[in-house]
């Protein structure tokens, strides 16, 4: 009878081997590429700073017409308000104003709603004349005072010419213009300050997203 013992490994399992992985040393180490998302961001606000720019210069020539415009219609009130009035020699008797024909300074028109003819004041009689002006005199039919209009007297040596019923409803719509085209040069600087807002928050982000992208190096 044998009675031998079976071989001490018989039967019993025999432990899992596997082969080392083999690394390949000449791989390049991937690194990440740019996010297309950030790129397409960046000439996003790339194009609003773009626009915000356009639309400031656009602004800014508009207000240039405004005032062109405006030069232009007060240099017609300046016309109409200083016309020449007769000068003769003084004689006789004759009023003298002094000093000189006007108080200092002049009261900014409120352009928009003043009627001129409520404060047209014809308080000149018989001859006139200042000790603006040693030599002639004027006749006071022909002149007028007018608070409303003062702020463009040129000449403020000379008497003005009392304006006739026509030339004041001019001067009235004259001034409505010059009024518009004020509102419309304040509406046009609020419009850029606003722009000059939003563009430097554009440009604030968009040297942010330019950081971000600068410290993702390329593939």
């Amino acid at each position: 009878m044998n009675t031998s013992q079976p071989s001490a490994a018989f039967g019993r399992r025999g432990r899992e081997s596997s082969a080392p992985a083999t690394v390949d040393h000449t791989a390049k180490p991937t690194r990440p590429t740019r996010p297309v998302g950030h790129i397409v961001f960046l000439l996003g606000l790339m194009g609003l700073l773009l626009t915000v720019a356009g639309a400031i210069f656009w602004t800014l020539s508009g207000i240039g017409k405004a005032n062109a415009e405006a030069a232009r219609t007060e240099q017609k009130v300046v016309d109409i308000i200083n016309q020449p009035i007769t000068h003769l020699p003084r004689f006789g008797s004759f009023s003298v104003f002094s000093p000189g024909w006007f108080h200092p300074g002049a009261t900014k028109p409120d352009f928009n709603n003043v009627d001129i003819r409520a404060t047209q004041e014809l308080t000149y009689e018989g001859y006139v004349t200042s000790d603006l002006n040693p030599t002639e005199m004027f006749l006071g039919r022909e002149l007028e005072f007018n608070v409303m209009t003062k702020y463009f007297y040129t000449d403020r040596t000379l008497p003005k010419k009392r304006l006739s019923g026509p030339e004041m409803v001019e001067i009235n719509g004259l001034y409505r213009v010059i009024g518009h085209d004020e509102q419309a040069v304040l509406i046009r600087w609020l419009t850029i300050a606003g722009l000059v807002v939003v563009g430097l928050c554009l440009g604030s982000a968009l040297l942010l997203q330019l950081g971000r992208i600068r410290q993702v190096p390329a593939t």
